[in-house]
């Protein structure tokens, strides 16, 4: 497939990456030390998933290093969110200050870029 030049689809493979992100870092919470085989298979799949989507839109003309801090941004936030959805993570007012702070991160890279 010829991604060159098709910024759009470059970053909506990025946010695709954020949320395979969520697949592995919280299915990591359930693997039970990689004994698991279910939720192995999880974190596998997600992360290969995750990193695929964080290659492909170097090849749309997106920087690395802005394709890599929007992506691992993304990852960082909905891993937050899906951990306190789930009972796993307690979220402070500090917390969400400092999700804003990268969210503000985040779109400011995009626009940039």
């Amino acid at each position: 497939m010829n991604f060159e030049n098709n910024k759009k689809l470059g970053w909506l493979i990025i946010i695709m990456g954020g949320i395979f992100q969520v697949g592995w870092s919280v299915g990591l919470d359930y693997t039970d030390g990689m004994t698991n085989i279910l939720w192995d298979v999880i974190v596998l799949v997600s992360l290969l998933l995750s990193m695929l989507c964080l290659s492909i839109p170097m090849k749309t003309g997106i920087n690395m290093s802005t394709a890599y801090a929007v992506w691992v941004g993304l990852g960082v936030m909905l891993t937050i969110i899906v951990s306190a959805v789930l009972g796993r993570e307690t979220v402070t007012i500090g917390m969400v200050i400092f999700m804003m702070v990268i969210l503000a991160g985040v779109v400011g890279l995009k626009l940039e870029s």
